[in-house]
């Protein structure tokens, strides 16, 4: 498969090559090509995520079905993270590159499974998303560390683990205030 440029006359020219596995790759690394968004890629990509946890929360799963599913997810986009991670750090030549956003997926997933409470109102999916989203941006201690030192498929993925456990840590802070 190719893309084409029009020239004058009726002619074209290649522009590149592209494969259908290139695309099928870059469908499932930029999040279902919401991290491709030109602004914010990983809040857009992390609304995987969220969509996945609000899947079982909108079906009224008990609690621990709906961190058994977070779980799940986590796992799988770990998976997946791990088996793109080579092919997008090539793709976008970065060591983490911004549209590559299956990090983000795994890190808001995560935020349900540490959370030491039963998240059962939209508010919560929310708040949680967007603690998450700003805890990630700005990097906690213990994610920074990994953010700056580890620039492996691993350290891309585990900064954003550490920001889901500080995000779930101050959820549960603000429902013992309230």
């Amino acid at each position: 498969m190719h893309f084409f440029r029009r020239k004058f006359k009726g002619e074209f020219d290649i522009i590149s090559p592209v494969k259908i596995s290139d695309i099928f790759k870059l469908f499932l690394a930029s999040g279902f090509f919401l991290g491709l968004s030109p602004v914010v890629p990983g809040s857009f990509g992390a609304l995987s995520g969220l969509a996945w946890h609000y899947t079982a929360w909108h079906f009224q799963w008990d609690p621990m079905h709906v961190r058994i599913w977070c779980l799940t997810g986590a796992v799988f986009f770990s998976a997946i993270h791990y088996l793109l991670t080579p092919w997008a750090q090539k793709h976008w030549g970065d060591p983490d590159p911004k549209h590559f956003v299956l990090d983000e997926i795994v890190g808001y997933l995560c935020v349900p499974v540490f959370c030491p409470f039963a998240m059962t109102e939209l508010w919560h999916l929310l708040a949680a998303f967007v603690i998450f989203r700003i805890f990630d941006a700005i990097k906690l201690p213990g994610a920074r560390y990994i953010d700056r030192n580890i620039h492996t498929a691993s350290g891309v993925l585990f900064d954003d683990v550490v920001s889901a456990a500080w995000t779930a840590l101050a959820l549960w802070g603000v429902a013992a205030l309230v």
